[in-house]
């Protein structure tokens, strides 16, 4: 049994794809017979991003400790809408705007001032795990190496998303600090993973002298569902879209016209710059907590996973329907032809392009359930125990590839 000290710096209580990702990995490292500390941020009360709908494992021990004033302001929390509210978040907006415009780290980066409070000079883990986003984590953990706050034997980094080749940025005026700060960060870790296979080569190429300690392991299924698909006429069927979509990193406007064109039942739920409006067949809204989204997956027979329009990064949903004996449409887009050859070996999805046309056809291949290739199965490579596992082996290989 290994003591394994797991840092997340999103809170673990809150609702968001990283902190499934991050109990996905928990979950599996316990099921692995391992010991688990958590350090993590404490969300301020009544944060919009809490949830309890959340189930962390037994046995985990959890050390938080709180976000910065300066998040607390510019975070919106839960209250009545009102135009007082509004304002109010247009100019938290506003400041976000200008904050991350000259900042690498978001505005919780202050979070690690809170390295000097931990206390496990005396213990010994033989593994530290620190898992982003956001970025900093890596930089919580390297601080309380530096202060001598831990004994550890090797420390990994997991990285949901990179630091120079994150899509979400717009700053060609950074681009020498970026880099110099992801190689600074990662250099200091034993080693340093990334969440897509594609990613992990991009970042092998961008740091060479990096690249004998970099690799990729993929996210965990967090919930297992081996529930039938239901029996139901196919004008009947309903199609699922949970996600955000903001409109510079996920193109939703041939699915909702495809939808619009076979008068198609599809609910989507997901933040977005440009949100798609509900129309008769297609129930529109915004994010929701895990409890109602539960409810709504529970009704919806086929889940949608849309790629990125560019870029190598995979989002987290289709690992999470991974999951399931439920109908996945895999919408391909970005870099079409290695995300189609790493993924279709699990002859799991039904893959189309991101065009009208393609989706069209695809949602009629699935109502007619006629596709013999395409297996109904959890895919037990995705299961927590089974990546878990990967991660530890991955973490003993040496530069060589050797254990």
């Amino acid at each position: 049994m290994m003591r394994i000290l797991f840092i997340a710096g999103q809170s673990i209580k809150s609702n968001s794809s990283v902190t499934m990702m991050n109990l996905a990995y928990i979950q599996g490292l316990v099921e692995l017979g391992h010991e688990l500390h958590i350090l993590t941020s404490k969300l301020p009360e009544n944060h919009i991003s809490i949830d309890d709908g959340l189930v962390i494992p037994e046995g985990v021990k959890i050390y938080e400790f709180p976000l910065s004033t300066v998040f607390n302001h510019l975070s919106n929390k839960k209250k009545g809408v009102n135009s007082k509210k509004k304002y109010s978040s247009f100019i938290k907006d506003v400041l976000r705007r200008i904050y991350y415009k000259f900042s690498i780290y978001d505005s919780q980066k202050s979070w690690i001032k809170n390295a000097r409070k931990v206390t496990f000079e005396n213990d010994y883990f033989d593994l530290i795990i620190s898992s982003s986003d956001p970025k900093h984590t890596h930089l919580f953990a390297m601080e309380i190496i530096n202060l001598h706050k831990v004994r550890f034997g090797k420390w990994i980094q997991i990285w949901g998303d990179p630091l120079f080749l994150d899509i979400t940025r717009k700053r060609n005026y950074m681009n020498k600090r970026l880099l110099k700060e992801e190689k600074r960060v990662m250099s200091a870790a034993d080693k340093v993973f990334y969440v897509s296979p594609f990613t992990a080569q991009k970042q092998k190429e961008l740091f060479p002298t990096l690249a004998n300690k970099i690799d990729y392991i993929l996210i965990p299924f967090l919930i297992r569902d081996e529930t039938e698909p239901r029996a139901i006429e196919m004008s009947d069927m309903v199609f699922g879209y949970f996600g955000d979509y903001n409109s510079d990193v996920r193109n939703l406007e041939h699915l909702y016209t495809a939808a619009l064109d076979l008068n198609l039942n599809l609910i989507v739920r997901g933040n977005s710059n440009k949100p798609v409006p509900s129309t008769s067949n297609i129930d529109s809204s915004s994010r929701v907590s895990i409890k109602e989204l539960e409810e709504i997956e529970r009704n919806t027979d086929v889940y949608i996973h849309l790629c990125n329009s560019r870029g190598t990064q995979i989002p987290a949903k289709v690992y999470y329907y991974s999951g399931t004996l439920k109908p996945i449409l895999f919408i391909l887009d970005g870099e079409v032809n290695p995300i189609y050859e790493f993924f279709s070996k699990y002859e799991r999805y039904y893959f189309c392009e991101n065009k009208k046309e393609k989706i069209i056809q695809a949602m009629n291949e699935i109502r007619s359930r006629n596709n013999i290739k395409i297996k109904s199965r959890v895919i037990e490579e995705m299961s927590p125990i089974s990546i878990a596992t990967e991660l530890l082996l991955k973490t003993e290989r040496n530069d060589d590839g050797d254990y």
